[in-house]
């Protein structure tokens, strides 16, 4: 029996789901440079900085309170800290039925790839749609909602409510996916990105062009984790100490 076999054997309380195992980094190197298309022409008052504008003064002039509401509520599909917990919560029980400290292994890394968005915050800062707040306005135009702003709050760009959708609706079928219906994991992993693409444009939390920045950010994070054979890749010994006996 190889070492990989022996791993295996001793994972069997858990089985990462994913249809198939990104191999190819062609996807990868052309959500990086997608990421990168989008985000140069933000950095002045360009068409796309205009059409965020656009959308914005559209948005805030059609929303009745009742579309409000919906959109607000909606939003917080996304929202990092709820979809965190649960999927800390979900891997905690997996590793504490199956004595396998893996699925908390594989969610330390999704978490930290996902925190580590927020040093893209901080590098690329973008005022919000309705700044300067308390509102109303007046809120930014072309000119001050470009990147590199000096104005606060900041933090705009890109998305992380669609970044956490991306990732933690992914990262939850990662753990849980085998007991799930095939369109159950269809939907989990189609509509909270939808959705929350919508209201977090539609109530103005964010520009339009937050949400591909977090889009992209949010599939390669998730590529990245599911590239990763958890089940079987090599964890130091002070995580697995049962193995210094075999």
């Amino acid at each position: 029996m190889t070492a990989a076999d022996q791993r295996r054997t001793d994972a069997q309380a858990w089985r990462p789901f994913v249809l198939k195992r990104p191999r190819s980094w062609v996807p990868d190197i052309a959500l990086a440079v997608a990421f990168v298309a989008l985000t140069v022409p933000l950095a002045w008052p360009s068409p796309l900085v205009d059409l965020d504008i656009w959308i914005r003064d559209f948005s805030d002039a059609h929303r009745p309170d009742w579309a409000n509401f919906i959109a607000v509520q909606t939003n917080r599909l996304g929202q990092g800290g709820l979809l965190g917990g649960i999927a800390l919560g979900l891997a905690a029980i997996i590793a504490w039925r199956g004595r396998n400290v893996r699925p908390l292994v594989a969610f330390l890394v999704a978490y930290g790839m996902a925190g580590a968005v927020l040093v893209l915050k901080y590098t690329l800062p973008r005022v919000y749609p309705h700044w300067p707040r308390p509102e109303p306005g007046p809120y930014a135009e072309a000119a001050q909602a470009v990147l590199f702003t000096s104005l606060e709050p900041s933090g705009a760009y890109p998305s992380g409510h669609v970044l956490n959708t991306i990732i933690w609706y992914g990262f939850i079928v990662l753990l849980v996916g085998a007991h799930l219906k095939p369109w159950v994991r269809g939907l989990m992993r189609i509509a909270p990105p939808i959705i929350v693409i919508f209201s977090t444009t539609y109530v103005s939390f964010h520009w339009f062009t937050d949400t591909p920045g977090g889009l992209v950010l949010g599939f390669l994070i998730l590529r990245t984790v599911q590239r990763i054979p958890w089940d079987t890749v090599e964890l130091p010994l002070l995580l697995e100490p049962e193995r210094r006996y075999r």
